[in-house]
């Protein structure tokens, strides 16, 4: 299987400094570049009241399938709006981001994962949880998490 950098991308600038920053990577050290949105579990409730007082079931509001086909979307703006980004991979995942990306990361071989840092403060990301956070404990090989507004400086 062919060496590559697994990034994972949410659409925010953050994640978007993080894709800048994993394809000139990818560029620079020949490794395939697989651009990854996690598509996490639909917690929508299911049942609604019905006219007499009693429950019926009910479709979420938002289905896994309608997610999945905008994440499609959103790597398919990404890698179009991103010089060089053209022959990335994609890939739509469902789960738990740091877990599915720590998986994925297995699955792919990958000599690292690149995420964007949402900029959270210590607080707020003990009190929030942190997808970042947990990645660098779940994940078996280097998590490069890159800070908001970063760069790949060019030698």
């Amino acid at each position: 299987m062919d060496r590559s950098i697994i990034c994972g991308v949410d659409g925010s600038a953050d994640s978007q400094a993080a894709l800048a920053v994993a394809g000139e990577l990818a560029g620079r050290l020949r490794l395939r570049l697989v651009m990854v949105n996690v598509v996490e579990p639909s917690h929508a409730p299911y049942v609604e009241v019905a006219s007499l007082g009693g429950a019926m079931p009910r479709r979420p509001l938002s289905t896994t399938e309608q997610q999945e086909e905008a994440a499609t979307r959103l790597l398919g703006e990404l890698s179009a709006a991103t010089v060089g980004l053209e022959q990335a991979e994609r890939r739509v995942v469902i789960g738990y981001p740091a877990e599915r990306l720590a998986d994925l990361a297995d699955e792919e071989q990958a000599q690292m994962i690149v995420v964007g840092s949402r900029g959270r403060g210590a607080f707020k990301a003990a009190f929030l949880g942190s997808v970042s956070t947990t990645l660098i404990g779940v994940a078996r090989c280097p998590v490069l998490v890159v800070p908001p507004g970063a760069t790949c400086r060019s030698s």
